[in-house]
């Protein structure tokens, strides 16, 4: 059993997961994280976006299992809210970020557990993510091309960016820093996390957890790239910025995505969009 703080248990962990379209236990996280450890998960936390409830009564036998169904889809970020008041409800001092599409090694959980036991006084941890063709994808400095040689070790949030999958937080200080900008789509809302949670916390320690993170953005279909940019966008508008760095660092993501997807779709109305998303920007 772990040590308790007050009504806080310091090792208990909470797992969320956003789902939207495929049933938990079709998805790679579910395969590869959430059933190994079923028998040792202390909290289970599902969030299912789907315009049609695909609920499935996962049994966490020592655990708590809770399913939440929203077909109006507020996102990544506002589940990840509800999911930081849950735990700290339930009595976890963590939170585990998951997505549907991630794939996790065997001794994932375990390599989370001895982390923190190892690092008590740290209060963010990561995996690290790569691409299928091997690239790392985090931790990541957008300034600098993706590169193979990164290893596990302590990063400073000053110079680098982690994305939420797989995202070890200290709930106390997820709430502290206001957690997740609701109005801050799913391209932006790891960026905008981090940018918060830098007020309180300097460093995240990358563990020797090797991810693989499936995109699903192969779609070739232009009118959904184009609505997909347009969500984009306005998180784009919606930033919440605290420093120079972080102002030159979504602009310069903004315009990278912006001129890959008009030669994509091989149109310049994109760059229209973007415009007006900034100019909404300024006038806020």
């Amino acid at each position: 059993m772990g040590v308790e703080t007050g009504n806080i248990n310091i090792d208990k962990i909470a797992c969320a997961v956003v789902i939207y379209g495929t049933r938990l236990t079709e998805c790679e996280v579910y395969e590869t994280f959430i059933r190994r450890n079923l028998q040792s998960l202390d909290c289970l936390l599902v969030f299912d976006n789907s315009p049609a409830s695909l609920f499935e009564n996962v049994c966490v036998p020592d655990g708590v299992f809770k399913y939440y169904w929203n077909p109006s889809n507020p996102g990544v970020s506002a589940n990840y809210n509800k999911a930081a008041a849950l735990a700290k409800e339930i009595g976890c001092r963590w939170l585990l970020l998951l997505d549907q599409d991630t794939s996790f090694p065997v001794n994932a959980l375990e390599t989370y557990r001895h982390g923190v036991a190892w690092r008590p006084h740290s209060h963010l941890f990561a995996p690290l993510h790569m691409i299928a063709d091997g690239r790392c994808l985090s931790p990541a400095n957008v300034f600098r091309p993706l590169r193979k040689n990164v290893r596990p070790g302590t990063y400073s949030l000053k110079r680098f960016d982690v994305i939420n999958s797989g995202l070890l937080v200290c709930v106390d200080d997820f709430i502290r820093v206001g957690g997740y900008k609701e109005d801050v789509g799913l391209d932006f809302s790891d960026f905008q996390f981090l940018e918060r949670l830098r007020r309180v916390v300097s460093d995240v320690v990358v563990l020797d957890i090797e991810c693989v993170q499936n995109f699903s953005n192969d779609s070739r279909d232009k009118e959904k790239l184009l609505e997909r940019y347009e969500k984009f966008c306005r998180g784009v508008a919606n930033f919440e910025f605290h420093s120079l760095r972080s102002i030159i660092k979504v602009c310069y993501l903004a315009v990278k995505h912006t001129v890959a997807l008009a030669v994509r779709c091989r149109t310049f109305s994109v760059f229209k969009v973007l415009f007006f998303a900034m100019l909404k920007k300024e006038r806020k």
